[in-house]
């Protein structure tokens, strides 16, 4: 493979236009996450606003689909902190996303980790690398609906502002306001 083509594998988040009043989430994760639950919880919100979520098991995505694929507002890397596959599987995903991705536009998500006993992977080991990449990470369950709205609705609002529904926020401002938080 070329630089060129595997250039073209990565994923950028201005590569595409955006459809109007309509939002696309990736979730990526591995096999039994519960990307689909989750998927149904976010677009069974009623909002103003369209959302599509498309389910990834890792990165790169297909090339034969990016004519047909809308332009990606937000990513979501799921992670099984019981399953260290699935860490090692987001951790060789994120070499095919564009970084600008992580100036708002994406973060991490940590399932299970109230299963104490069962954690193959340290949260340390997961603060570190969304440090690392400068985003979020949300910590929470998809076992009950309760864990799984919760999930859908703070995902919801960081792909608002993401895709500039949010007036007057903007990924950027919440960049700038987290640097500035923590130069004090």
């Amino acid at each position: 493979m070329t630089a060129v083509e595997s250039e073209h594998l990565i994923l950028k988040p201005f590569d595409k236009l955006p459809l109007l009043h309509t939002a696309t989430i990736l979730l990526i994760g591995s096999e039994g996450v519960g990307k689909h639950d989750l998927a149904k919880s976010i677009v069974g919100i009623d909002t103003d606003v369209s959302y599509q979520v498309r389910t990834a098991v890792s990165l790169p995505l297909a090339s034969n689909t990016e004519t047909s694929r809308p332009r990606i507002d937000f990513a979501c890397f799921l992670i099984d902190v019981t399953n260290k596959e699935s860490f090692n599987n987001i951790e060789e995903s994120l070499k095919y996303i564009d970084g600008r991705y992580f100036l708002g536009r994406a973060c991490f998500v940590a399932l299970k980790v109230k299963n104490h006993a069962s954690r193959c992977v340290h949260l340390e080991v997961l603060t570190s690398l969304a440090d690392y990449c400068g985003a979020p990470i949300l910590y929470g369950g998809l076992e009950t609906d309760a864990e799984r709205m919760t999930l859908a609705r703070q995902i919801l609002t960081m792909t608002e502002i993401a895709a500039g529904f949010k007036k007057n926020i903007s990924p950027g401002v919440i960049e700038a306001t987290k640097v500035a938080y923590n130069l004090l």
